[in-house]
């Protein structure tokens, strides 16, 4: 009697450990704007420094990638460029509302199609 006591005693305990388990939010579970309203003017201001640093240092890399694929000839340039099809298509775009609100007018897009 006392063994089964102990047993649903230790069977309850294991299956609360489980449940609050589930229930623990993890630190990266919020989006990064709930994460930035939550800070203070002065960690703002420091989060925004840091965004802006890496967002620069995003295109920095970007920038120089595709410098170094203009320098070094690739498979891309091995074809001739003779045989490349390009061509232009007119799309008539109707006159709609974008999500933030603006009112587009009704409007032609030309497109370029390369083969």
């Amino acid at each position: 009697m006392r063994f089964s006591i102990l047993f649903k005693l230790a069977s309850l305990t294991l299956l609360a450990s489980f449940c609050s388990c589930t229930s623990t939010k993890l630190p990266n579970a919020q989006t990064a704007a709930e994460q930035f309203s939550v800070l203070g003017s002065r960690e703002k201001i420091i989060a925004r420094n840091f965004y802006d640093l890496g967002s620069g240092d995003a295109i920095k890399r970007l920038y120089w990638a595709q410098r170094r694929v203009q320098e070094t000839p690739g498979l891309a340039e091995s074809q001739p460029a003779a045989s490349l099809q390009r061509k232009y298509v007119v799309l008539p775009v109707p006159e709609h509302v974008e999500p933030n609100g603006t009112i587009k007018e009704a409007n032609n897009q030309v497109v370029e199609i390369v083969q």
